[in-house]
């Protein structure tokens, strides 16, 4: 089993202002998930991939650190001290890095990052070996249409590939991450109490997916597959598509901003005037 997980790191999450160390709770609880993971079996691997305001980076596993020894400390296992370390270090050149502001992360970069970090790993298989890979979204943000088209094009990269996307939110729902894990066969959650994560973690997204049928999982909730227009990026229900690129738009526009085709404006319809039926003959 291979997991992915796109954890979203801007401090400029509603969260982390009226909590203070939330922050430092959810990464501690996702070290210890991502531990339990790979405690599950020897083969197992792990990415570990921050997503921000400014872009998405790894923080684990480190490109550079690849061939850095690590001894054992304490009687910890070598591979969780090495990953505690990376994460922590690369985390911490990440967020003082960070430029303030409310600009929203790029969690869907994140996932695009994701998946070709699977598709690397795939090719790099010898003849005989296979990878079950596996996403996981864990954010305190709520939802935002900005993203929606980067988001349509990870959803159904990853339906075709085969992989699961699970989706853990903290305090918010997200919409467009409901849909996510609804095509692609994932779990959505939302965890209201930040003190309970890693029992949530452990319990719904730890077990790998032809497993979750047997546990007593909570029923699924209603996803909302309202689609977001391209003009104002905000989600709506009924709204105009063009025939051509099939770019939603909320009112009507005469050129389409997508593809540029060209629409004659809607005609009022005209009432038929009804036959008097009392004329004589």
């Amino acid at each position: 089993q291979m997991l992915v997980v796109v954890v979203d790191v801007n401090p400029n999450q509603l969260l982390f202002a009226r909590s203070q160390g939330s922050f430092s709770r959810i990464m501690n609880s996702l070290l210890t998930f991502i531990n339990s993971h790979l405690m599950l079996h020897a083969s197992n691997k792990v990415a570990l991939i921050a997503a921000h305001s400014s872009g998405c980076c790894y923080l684990y596993p480190d490109v550079q650190a690849e061939n850095q020894l690590f001894r054992q400390q304490d009687g910890q296992y070598e591979v969780f001290s090495q990953l505690e370390s990376t994460v922590r270090k690369r985390l911490k050149t990440v967020l003082s890095s960070q430029r303030t502001g409310g600009a929203e992360s790029l969690v869907a970069g994140g996932l695009a990052m994701a998946l070709t970090y699977i598709n690397r790993f795939k090719a790099g298989l010898g003849p005989g070996e296979s990878i079950h890979p596996r996403l996981l979204v864990v954010s305190a943000t709520g939802d935002t249409a900005a993203q929606y088209i980067n988001y349509m094009n990870v959803f159904f990269t990853a339906q075709k590939l085969n992989i699961p996307l699970d989706c853990c939110m903290v305090g918010q729902d997200s919409g467009l991450l409901q849909q996510g894990c609804d095509i692609t066969g994932g779990v959505y959650l939302k965890v209201e109490n930040i003190e309970r994560l890693l029992q949530y973690l452990i319990w719904m997204f730890l077990p790998a997916p032809p497993l979750r049928k047997m546990l007593g999982a909570p029923p699924p909730v209603k996803v909302d597959y309202r689609a977001a227009c391209f003009c104002h990026r905000q989600l709506v229900d009924i709204g105009y598509v063009c025939s051509v690129c099939l770019s939603i738009f909320c009112k009507f526009n005469p050129v389409c901003t997508t593809c540029h085709s060209v629409f004659q404006a809607p005609k009022l319809i005209s009432a038929k005037r009804k036959k008097d039926s009392s004329k004589k003959t």
